[in-house]
């Protein structure tokens, strides 16, 4: 059996059960390998379906351990897919096709009005796409070895508001039932964290955030325990928020969208930069380290796993903060040189 290139890829045809197999390999194969290859073939079950039928026999099979969201997202995805990659039978799926519904995907308009990507689906949404087509393939077609291309990845410059900015994003909401949510948003929980939590979750002024409000396929769902053993942690808030949360019951009732639209809605009627929710956590990292705080507490409070996401949330540092301790240095070598 001897394997031809093809572009990048070295392939194999092989007749087995009466099929037409292409093996392809991302490298120039070895004996071994193509017949290990062909071995899982003949050991798998026959194919014949499509890529969309064995797509939704993969999350039906995997509904149970996947999340509500994850299960809504793969969906979606395989709507959006091109009739035509979807229709493939999955026997007579290659690299080639892969890449090439890839390239198709990254070249859609994005439905949002804001884009880093001159208003294509971000690369990020295409890397999302080819992780699900290449799971199902490896379930289905383990002989299938795939070297897909992806556009390369926008790197996000997180902004850090100021101090100026979280205060006159908490005065103009002040009294409104979303004055709430961001006060909690700065002590570094998520907004699906935000919607889930209640009066329940409080003691005195400790707070236990170990639920969140996640979309599922039939609408939003309380999810009961966060997904990783970090994101379960029990805080320490002022005095006003526990006041508030114990009045208003819930840390928002609304939806974890309607949290970030309304935040957008204030910076506009302020005149201050975008900045998501989620840099409401960045906030709290910078501030934290900003006071002295150690690594290991900040990470606690935010149920952060790694220090990777402070380490770069502090080369991002609040200008204001930064210019401070310059100031703070500077006027330590004019003390030691005079």
């Amino acid at each position: 059996m001897k394997a031809e290139k093809h572009g990048n890829q070295y392939r194999v045809q092989k007749m087995i059960n009466g099929e037409r197999f292409n093996l392809s390999f991302d490298h120039k194969p070895g004996k071994k390998e193509i017949e290990e290859a062909i071995r899982n073939i003949k050991n798998s079950p026959q194919i014949k379906g499509t890529f969309e039928g064995y797509a939704n026999l993969y999350i039906k099979i995997k509904k149970n351990v996947l999340s509500p969201t994850t299960t809504k997202s793969y969906k979606s995805l395989l709507r959006n897919i091109s009739d035509d990659f979807k229709h493939t039978k999955m026997k007579d799926m290659t690299a080639a096709l892969v890449q090439s519904e890839i390239n198709q995907i990254s070249l859609r308009k994005s439905p949002k009005s804001t884009t880093n990507n001159n208003g294509l689906i971000s690369p990020k949404t295409v890397s999302e796409y080819h992780s699900f087509i290449s799971t199902v393939i490896k379930m289905y077609r383990p002989d299938l070895m795939l070297n897909t291309t992806l556009p390369a990845p926008i790197k996000y410059e997180p902004h850090v508001p100021t101090d100026a900015e979280v205060k006159a994003i908490l005065d103009i909401s002040k009294g409104s039932h979303y004055e709430l949510a961001f006060r909690l948003g700065i002590y570094a929980l998520r907004r699906s964290e935000v919607c889930a939590v209640t009066s329940a979750d409080l003691d005195g002024n400790m707070l236990t955030i170990k639920k969140s409000l996640i979309e599922g396929e039939e609408g939003y769902i309380t999810r009961e325990k966060n997904k990783t053993e970090e994101s379960t942690r029990t805080i320490y808030v002022d005095d006003y928020v526990a006041e508030l949360l114990r009045t208003q019951g819930v840390g928002f009732a609304g939806t974890p969208d309607t949290i970030l639209e309304t935040l957008h809605k204030y910076q506009d009627e302020l005149g201050i930069p975008h900045f998501r929710f989620h840099d409401l956590r960045h906030y709290y990292a910078s501030m934290a380290h900003s006071l002295g705080i150690p690594d290991s507490y900040i990470m606690a409070a935010g149920g952060w796993k790694t220090d990777h996401v402070l380490k770069t949330v502090y080369r991002h540092a609040q200008k204001d903060k930064e210019e401070d301790m310059m100031k703070f240095a500077a006027l330590y070598i004019t003390e030691i040189s005079n």
